[in-house]
């Protein structure tokens, strides 16, 4: 853990970062005051060295807990990621000195040979990293985390993503009976919205032709939620036959678009797009990937990727590419067409040196 120095006072401090023994609390603490750098580092080897900075026996299950309480995750994000470790890595209630490189190692062999989806593993990989990461830093120890390494996706991973072309959404569409819903999955295929995203909009929300997103809707017994990153929170215009549809929902009294005094049920929502998927025959897909339709549709009509990013709200456009990959290796593909149709049309053009 390194000293710092204090230019106002021009001297030397360190900082402390513990556990209470009574309150079994994280905690942290400055101690000032040190006339040289060395002065304060031998300060720190000797905390260390009497084991006030850690015990011996914290848990991976309660640095897991400081680390969200550090990051201030949010109650859904907490609950996700507590929930995706107590169920799938073994060695939660062990102390974390003392799980061993080869237990990591054994422990991401197993978990390879589950049945989850390889973006699956790796997300639940990455929830356990950051956690050694994150031990690493405040104690000043080796990151053992650093030993898991991400799983390649297969082509049957790629292919995890299912899509509707706007044909077979219509088909889907015309047989969603209640009015709202049929607006609800509308908004969702044409905006590219995520689903907490569309159960948190408000009229206010929506204003001449464009939507502001910025909060999200799980549970409407838990309100309102904050957006999954900083760049989810956007504004984006809506295609004018989407907002005519929109139109009596923004215009009823009640305050929530996609609902009335509460939001659409996420119970609900799932219970009428099963049923019009199974009366309209077309392929089985997942609510979120209205969203990868949207994208998959832009994308194949030539939309610009850095557009496509900044409408989905995505993080970065390296996160975008990662997601459609495989479109724009399509994409590149048709490209060699044009170029080799043009090629084939002017190949009478001579550029060979006189």
């Amino acid at each position: 853990m390194p000293v710092y120095k204090d230019k106002q006072r021009d001297t030397w401090y360190i900082n402390i970062n513990y556990i209470d023994e009574l309150t079994g609390k994280y905690k942290s603490k400055r101690i000032r005051g040190f006339s040289s750098k060395k002065e304060a580092q031998l300060k720190e080897a000797q905390l260390l060295q009497e084991g006030n900075l850690r015990t011996e026996n914290n848990s991976f299950r309660s640095i897991l807990d400081m680390y969200l309480d550090h990051t201030e995750a949010s109650p859904t994000t907490r609950q996700m990621k507590t929930a995706w470790i107590e169920r799938y890595f073994p060695y939660i209630d062990n102390p974390i000195e003392k799980i061993s490189k080869p237990m990591l190692t054994e422990w991401r062999t197993s978990l390879n040979k589950t049945d989850l989806a390889t973006r699956t593993k790796n997300r639940g990989l990455q929830y356990v990293k950051s956690v050694f990461s994150f031990y690493s830093d405040l104690y000043g120890v080796v990151d053992n985390g650093k030993i898991l390494k991400t799983f390649k996706l297969q082509k049957v991973d790629k292919e995890e993503m299912e899509v509707w072309t706007p044909e077979e959404f219509e088909r889907f569409v015309e047989c969603v009976e209640l009015p709202v819903y049929k607006a609800f999955f509308t908004f969702l295929f044409w905006t590219g919205c995520r689903r907490g995203e569309a159960l948190a909009i408000c009229k206010d929300d929506i204003k001449d032709g464009y939507v502001h997103i910025h909060r999200s809707i799980k549970h409407f017994e838990n309100g309102f939620l904050d957006l999954k990153t900083d760049s989810s929170e956007r504004t984006i215009k809506i295609d004018s036959k989407t907002l005519k549809l929109l139109q009596p929902f923004i215009e009823h009294a009640n305050p929530f678009v996609f609902g009335e005094t509460r939001s659409l049920g996420i119970a609900s929502v799932q219970r009428y797009f099963d049923k019009a998927i199974k009366e309209s025959g077309v392929k089985k897909i997942r609510i979120h990937d209205l969203r990868h339709s949207h994208a998959t549709f832009l994308i194949n009509n030539g939309v610009n990727i850095v557009a496509v990013s900044k409408r989905l709200g995505h993080s970065t456009i390296n996160q975008t590419l990662k997601t459609y990959t495989h479109l724009l290796d399509q994409t590149n593909d048709e490209m060699m067409d044009t170029i080799e149709a043009f090629r084939d049309t002017n190949r009478d053009t001579n550029f060979s040196n006189s």
